[in-house]
């Protein structure tokens, strides 16, 4: 095992963890952080747990900013300006007579669901509690120790396998989201399945209909954040599972316009990956969205836009949400891929470029112009003609007075133009009183 794993940490993570070791708490890095560490991949996030409790971890850090949040999971965040870090406390699995109380959408679900999760344990509790073996590393980075428990995470890591810590019939029916998260890392990291956790998440797919409507849609925010945004949708559809999940965008997966999308989102991984760009939500959404609307508007070749006209946005609108349907996009990442798409005609055309440099949402849209230019408009010397964002860090104050992002908005998973921007495409608000009661419903 790799040796000073700690010089790839952010310092600031190893000083929240030292602090709680300080204080006398078991503590380590864990999860999706360990394993992105451990395959020389950079963590998009940092994930901390530890034997303190939720209290406890607020009177370590009384100093700073801290937030006890969940119901079904109390953990604590930890805020440094736009940045959280996820403080929880070791668990071991519930007793299944702890289920008992079930919310009343949930009267019909599997026998062995959890609904409550926040029996503390040790950190071996935790470890077996965990999803899968790859999932259940820790770390600990003031002494650089691997902690392995389940005696199977640093070998499955190794040999690219997704296995589940138990039986995987079980562990799927105690959490269907499990599933999602199974073939995400089959489409995330070019993993395979162990045989059976394979054919258990091929028999359980249909289990995702249990899953919270709210905990679905933060799951697609985070895919369509992902640097393999494409790769995942890919894997849904191989394992079924798009079908249960986004049926509308699996009903249109073996068309022109998905491999059209596809080449978008695997240009903008490579691009993220390689930080030229940073990730946003609304850029992504509208990459999927572009070739369906250019479809729906008459515009038979890929990049071909559509020609302007009063009420585009409103079908735009439309486009965006009937493929992520019955998921719902909160209305301001809504509102930010229909200004992306809409801006595209201005890139093409190079039509008063630099008065859009100072637009809202200006860098997403310039970058996914320059994507297009790559892939299809093949315009001599585009980059250099598309000026460069005018808005800066801390830039216009005074004009940024006053906002305040939404309950999922404005945190430290969102990139600075996203933090920045809100609906510009007023022409549409006029009819989305529908759309923002079908958000409201998740939120």
């Amino acid at each position: 095992m790799p040796k000073f794993l700690k010089n790839k940490i952010d310092p600031y993570i190893i000083d929240v963890i030292g602090r709680l070791r300080a204080a006398g708490f078991e503590t380590y890095l864990v999860g999706g952080a360990v394993r992105d560490i451990l395959l020389d991949r950079t963590p998009k996030d940092y994930d901390v747990s530890t034997a303190a409790t939720p209290e406890e971890v607020r009177r370590v850090f009384r100093d700073r900013h801290t937030l006890i949040i969940g119901k079904r999971f109390r953990l604590v965040h930890l805020i440094r300006g736009r940045d959280i870090t996820e403080i929880s406390t070791f668990r071991k699995r519930p007793e299944q007579e702890d289920q008992a109380d079930r919310p009343k959408r949930c009267e019909n679900a599997p026998e062995n669901m959890i609904f409550h999760d926040n029996a503390f344990g040790s950190s071996r509790d935790d470890a077996f509690r965990r999803d899968f073996t790859v999932n259940a590393i820790f770390y600990d980075p003031v002494d650089d120790k691997i902690v392995d428990y389940t005696g199977l995470g640093v070998s499955d890591l190794r040999a690219g396998i997704v296995r589940t810590i138990g039986d995987p019939a079980l562990r799927f029916e105690e959490d269907p989201v499990r599933v999602l998260r199974a073939i995400k890392l089959v489409g995330q990291y070019g993993f395979t399945m162990e045989p059976e956790t394979g054919r258990a998440v091929r028999a359980s797919l249909e289990l995702i209909c249990h899953a919270s409507p709210s905990r679905l849609s933060l799951e697609l925010e985070k895919i369509l954040r992902n640097s393999y945004t494409g790769e995942i949708l890919k894997a849904f559809h191989d394992y079924g599972f798009l079908r249960f999940f986004l049926p509308e965008l699996d009903d249109v997966f073996e068309t022109p316009q998905m491999d059209y999308s596809l080449k978008l989102l695997a240009l903008r991984g490579e691009r993220i990956r390689g930080g030229i760009f940073r990730a946003s939500l609304s850029t992504a959404v509208a990459m999927v969205a572009l070739p369906f609307a250019e479809a729906e508007l008459g515009q038979t070749e890929p990049g071909g836009l559509w020609d302007y006209y009063a009420g585009v946005e409103t079908d735009l609108r439309h486009v965006v949400l009937r493929l992520f349907h019955p998921l719902v996009l909160t209305h301001r990442t809504t509102s930010d891929a229909v200004n992306n798409l809409l801006m595209q005609l201005r890139f093409k055309s190079h039509r008063k470029l630099h008065s859009l440099a100072d637009r809202k949402g200006y860098p997403g849209a310039r970058e996914f112009a320059l994507i297009q230019n790559i892939l299809t408009w093949h315009i001599p010397d585009f980059e250099d003609s598309c000026p460069l964002p005018v808005r800066t860090a801390g830039a216009s104050k005074k004009r940024r007075r006053g906002h305040r992002g939404g309950r999922r908005g404005g945190n430290g998973n969102q990139s600075q133009a996203e933090q920045t921007v809100h609906a510009a495409a007023q022409a549409a608000d006029s009819g989305s009183a529908a759309i923002d009661s079908e958000r409201d419903s998740i939120v």
